[in-house]
């Protein structure tokens, strides 16, 4: 499935920032900038040279299966702040231990996908009921600048709570995308502590994959340290790789080929909700699908 693919890259994306702190001398290749004060990086999706993480512990490696990384690493001790900018949808990140922009030297665009490691607090250990209001707030933030819930369209449409719960538990934990306006009970909250909880939003072309994961690695009574990745990806990166992944020429022709793979999966999203209204759960039918515009530009492309 799509999703567990795209999740374990998160988890070894969220594990290298809290073990990797070993800086590179790369070379230059993102214009100044006089308006970057301190430790605060510009990303934006597409062409690197919009970019801008000046300053120590910047680089750049080109590998050799053609993808480019673009890598931004902060001390633990000192972390920064990124501003994602994407016009009215821009925002920005606080607590930053690491960037990662990724671009793919075949397919054209840029750069495809940023991902941001950052903590909650500078020092990323806090107490329970302190980090859940941090990450409410950060959603509240970002519902304000116009980004929405995304559903996976073979997920159910489920809201609150119900969707709290969904999402916490068996084989989507960790996968279904939650609903940000809804905050568990510290109890609820709590008992995520072994596993992951995602959330994903969209808004103008652009989605956000974000997940958190603890542990108690600092020993620190009453309270754990908390990890939060969020990929910023753009459509081709969420749907060409996400449905294709692994199979380049599929990825390549995404356009062509989403438009039956989505009929498929949203199949499965209403043989699921069926289930799970004779389970008593309450489904959303006033959510709608974001629209891929990407298709509605090609002919023959999204209705």
């Amino acid at each position: 499935m799509k999703r567990t693919i795209l999740v374990i890259f998160c988890v070894l994306c969220a594990v290298s920032a809290a073990v990797w702190r070993v800086g590179h001398n790369g070379n230059s290749f993102l214009n100044s900038d006089k308006s970057m004060i301190g430790s605060t990086s510009i990303i934006r999706l597409g062409d690197p040279t919009l970019s801008n993480l000046d300053g120590a512990g910047k680089s750049v490696d080109r590998h050799p299966v053609g993808l480019n990384f673009y890598q931004k690493e902060f001390s633990t001790n000192n972390p920064g702040k990124a501003e994602f900018i994407h016009g009215q949808y821009s925002f920005s990140v606080d607590h930053v231990l690491s960037l990662i922009g990724t671009e793919d030297r075949e397919v054209p665009g840029g750069i495809f996908e940023w991902s941001i490691n950052f903590g909650l607090s500078d020092n990323q250990v806090d107490a329970p009921d302190v980090a859940r209001d941090g990450l409410t707030r950060f959603f509240a933030k970002l519902r304000a600048a116009g980004w929405k819930r995304n559903i996976d369209v073979d997920q159910p449409r489920l809201n609150g709570q119900q969707a709290w719960y969904y999402g916490t538990t068996g084989d989507v934990a960790g996968i279904y995308s939650l609903d940000s306006t809804y905050v568990p009970t510290l109890k609820e909250w709590q008992a995520t502590d072994a596993g992951i909880a995602t959330w994903i939003f969209y808004a103008d072309g652009v989605y956000l994959k974000i997940f958190i994961q603890s542990s108690n690695m600092a020993g620190v009574p009453g309270k754990r340290t908390y990890l939060v990745t969020e990929n910023i990806m753009n459509e081709y990166d969420f749907y060409g790789v996400g449905f294709f992944p692994g199979e380049k020429e599929k990825m390549l022709n995404w356009k062509a080929l989403l438009p039956a793979e989505l009929e498929r999966y949203h199949a499965i999203r209403l043989k699921t909700e069926a289930a799970l209204k004779e389970q008593g759960y309450r489904i959303d039918t006033t959510y709608q699908d974001p629209p891929i515009l990407a298709l509605q530009a090609s002919p023959g492309g999204q209705q």
